[in-house]
């Protein structure tokens, strides 16, 4: 959450650029980054099953931005 960089993934749709969807409270770099384009910004709550890109061409919705919280849950 916050202002994570993710490596850049093309969209398994169309194969458009896709954009991280960053979840969290933003920070103004993060308010920033999405006024210019570069990233989405999903809400202040993340789950199960929500997505980590979107497509800005097609509008599909892929990954899942969860599961690196999952995995830290688990190590506990």
């Amino acid at each position: 959450m916050g202002d994570s960089v993710q490596m850049e993934r093309p969209c398994p749709e169309c194969d458009e650029q896709g954009l991280e969807i960053i979840y969290g409270r933003p920070t103004s770099k993060t308010m920033d980054r999405a006024k210019r384009g570069e990233v989405v910004l999903g809400g202040c709550m993340i789950g199960k099953g929500m997505p980590q890109w979107y497509c800005p061409k097609c509008e599909h919705r892929w990954g899942d931005a969860y599961a690196p919280y999952e995995e830290l849950l688990r190590k506990g």
